[in-house]
């Protein structure tokens, strides 16, 4: 990230969702409670090696955008260069990777819908991006130019690690996870684990939701 650059994304700001947690309520068969229904089985089918890789990545990027406003879009000649990229982000011990990104989004024409197959492949390494998480990061409406600059999706990977090593992030992931895992129970939903990737961006929805916003949870 460029110093620089402005961000939201500091621990004094999310601490709010600890409690928005909590208080943005959603009824059992909400758009945003079927969301969270569906984030951990579709961790498990990413991650799953019971099925070709080509299936898999060809099933997340059609659900990836579903979340957005134009229709999907799959670049042939890029898609051997994009299964394997997914396929090489879903080891765990591999780092953040731009070329995998880039791989990735040259084939779905989008790097919003790149970020979210390459959460589900690894979110330990890949947050899922957005104009409504990019808007919230930088105080300003992004332009489509900017959406589409794999750099701008790296400055927010790294405000994402730069704010784990602040003083009070555990304190804070732990907070946040226990109103998220009572959420769950609310909704009847089986308890699942989120990566410090997941928290974060978790907690700037919960801060847009509370805000007004429609963004997809």
């Amino acid at each position: 990230m460029s110093a620089a650059t402005e961000t939201n994304l500091t621990l004094s700001v999310l601490d709010q969702a600890v409690d928005l947690v909590r208080f943005n309520d959603f009824a059992v068969h909400s758009k945003e409670a079927s969301r969270i229904r569906l984030y951990p089985r579709l961790l498990r089918t990413a991650q799953s090696t019971d099925t070709e890789v080509l299936d898999t990545f060809l099933l997340l990027a059609t659900f990836a955008h579903g979340w957005l406003p134009h229709s999907l879009q799959i670049e042939e000649e890029k898609l051997p260069a994009a299964v394997d990229a997914f396929d090489r982000a879903r080891a765990e011990n591999r780092d953040f990777s731009l070329a995998i990104v880039e791989a990735v989004a040259n084939c779905l024409q989008s790097l919003v819908a790149a970020s979210q197959v390459l959460h589900f492949a690894n979110p330990h390494r890949y947050p899922t991006w957005d104009t409504a998480i990019e808007h919230f990061r930088l105080g300003r409406s992004p332009t489509p130019y900017h959406m589409m600059q794999t750099a701008n999706y790296a400055d927010y990977v790294q405000d994402i690690q730069r704010l784990k090593g602040e003083e009070g992030f555990l304190g804070f992931h732990h907070a946040y996870c226990m109103n998220y895992q009572q959420r769950l129970h609310r909704l009847h939903i089986t308890p699942y684990p989120l990566t410090d990737m997941r928290v974060i961006e978790s907690a700037v929805y919960e801060i847009l939701l509370a805000r007004g916003s429609t963004a997809p949870y």
